[in-house]
């Protein structure tokens, strides 16, 4: 019963993470009909211009974290504007592209910031969930990560502009039929994709350490995710991180983290054997 509870609360705060960084993600796949690889490398800039802003320039933390959101998102517009879209009808191109990109932001941080791991501030305290000690910081967490996937719902489904994005995202031949311009909707995309990423590293950084490769772990996930899930579909993100994080926690306690990391890939590929758009996803 004790190991049942560890993996159903630490799926639950598992899952929620996956989900914010995942929402970022499929916004812009979703919409540009492209993986932007390099995404990974925003959720690790954010939490080292984070530590530079608190350690070397000794900014206080409610400065350093919009400072270092705002970076992220400008740094997200401009990978968006000067490499995906003037290649959108190029997936190849994209996709090289973007993965030279965070191999270059790679290399950046291994020189400026060394392989020492860094970590941001931990939120002290623990809290006992059904008999289960927790660090208070996850539950910071999963507050946050609530609100955020709130906050986007609202946008998307009562602001023009989130209809628009839904719009381009379901058919650009048909928004543009209602007057919208798909190529506006996608820098606005680009932004927002930046700031769920920049929460997402602000937020897991005090709880695992960063070095400049720490990216491609939560981008492989995402990637898993939105697939699963089906490719631009908001509810099929929710459920395919649920069932990521649900998995994952599981193996972690049944066969070890490597193992772990393995399993949920397996079920994608049986998803996707059977259903090729994924979970919720639609045929062309």
């Amino acid at each position: 019963m004790e190991e049942l509870r560890y993996i159903l609360i630490f799926g639950l705060f598992h899952s929620l993470t996956y989900l914010v960084f995942s929402l970022g993600f499929s916004l812009v796949f979703g919409v540009a009909r492209l993986p932007n690889l390099s995404y990974g490398a925003l959720y690790v800039l954010t939490g080292y211009s984070t530590y530079v802003f608190l350690n070397y320039l000794n900014a206080p933390l409610y400065l350093a974290v919009p400072a270092s959101i705002l970076l992220t998102a400008a740094v997200s517009l401009a990978i968006g504007e000067s490499i995906i879209k003037p290649a959108i009808k190029f997936p190849v191109s994209v996709f090289i592209t973007t993965m030279a990109v965070a191999y270059i932001f790679e290399e950046l941080f291994r020189i400026q910031m060394g392989l020492r791991p860094a970590t941001l501030p931990l939120y002290p305290g623990t809290t006992t969930v059904l008999g289960v000690p927790v660090s208070n910081h996850w539950l910071l967490v999963t507050a946050a990560c609530l609100v955020m996937v709130l906050a986007l719902l609202v946008f998307l489904y009562r602001t023009s502009v989130g209809k628009a994005i839904r719009a381009v995202a379901e058919s650009w031949e048909e928004s543009m039929r209602l007057g919208v311009n798909p190529l506006k909707v996608l820098r606005t995309t680009f932004l927002v994709s930046g700031v769920y990423a920049a929460f997402t590293g602000i937020l897991l950084a005090p709880l695992k350490a960063l070095t400049p490769t720490a990216g491609w772990s939560p981008l492989f996930a995402a990637f898993a995710i939105v697939v699963m899930g089906g490719i631009g579909n908001i509810l099929g993100t929710v459920v395919a991180s649920l069932i990521y994080g649900f998995i994952e926690q599981f193996m972690v306690y049944a066969l070890g983290g490597g193992i772990a990391r393995v399993a949920p890939l397996v079920l994608i590929l049986l998803v996707l054997i059977f259903r090729p758009h994924g979970l919720f996803g639609r045929g062309e």
